[in-house]
């Protein structure tokens, strides 16, 4: 068949052909177009990034307040961490050449208002070498009223410091003398383990 005759009867035919072909070519490039952008659409980074700046805050230190005195270089108030050793404040107030470090126990566990008491060597005075800190009162004088001691003598005692002395001194005025030694331990942060540390070097007469 002659191709002019072919094309003439037949031209209509291939044109619809070639448009549906390419209809179909550009409607394939289309929708795959679209599902390719969704496949490769940018990780979403913000919420991640937020979440990753809120670190959790780490809790913060506890210091303690504990007061050295006796045979040292700097006597008075140290502010030391939580976890800090008798060790570590003597470091800081520096013991002098007369102090008797054999009758201190440097490898206990500081608490707060403690007071660490260092002897000087040949010391007669009252303290617990056991305890790791001393208490210390006058020669000839081995015990100390709680019934009328003020802030200075109590501070001499086994563990008292000044805020704890001023609590005892407070409770004293509100509830009246103390009638046994064992009421000291009606007062607030004075326990049954406090008071038998005590117990030796007070007296209510």
């Amino acid at each position: 068949m002659d191709i002019k005759v072919f094309w003439k009867r037949y031209n209509l035919y291939i044109a619809g052909g070639l448009f549906l072909v390419a209809a179909a070519a550009l409607a394939f490039l289309f929708f795959s177009g679209d599902h390719g952008a969704e496949a490769v659409e940018p990780f979403p980074v913000q919420d991640f990034t937020e979440e990753s700046e809120e670190a959790p805050a780490e809790p913060l230190d506890v210091s303690i307040f504990v007061e050295v005195k006796g045979a040292v270089k700097y006597p008075g108030v140290f502010e030391m961490p939580k976890d800090a050793r008798v060790k570590n404040v003597l470091e800081m107030a520096q013991p002098d050449a007369g102090a008797d470090l054999l009758t201190v126990n440097q490898s206990m566990k500081l608490a707060d208002e403690m007071v660490v008491y260092v002897p000087k060597k040949g010391e007669t005075g009252k303290f617990d070498p056991a305890a790791g800190f001393g208490s210390r009162t006058d020669e000839g004088n081995d015990t100390v009223n709680i019934n009328t001691a003020g802030v200075p003598e109590l501070t001499s005692l086994n563990g008292i410091g000044e805020k704890k002395a001023q609590v005892i001194i407070d409770y004293r005025e509100e509830s009246g003398l103390f009638m046994a030694p064992e009421d000291l331990m009606n007062v607030p942060g004075i326990g049954e383990k406090t008071f038998e540390s005590l117990k030796p070097y007070i007296t209510i007469d």
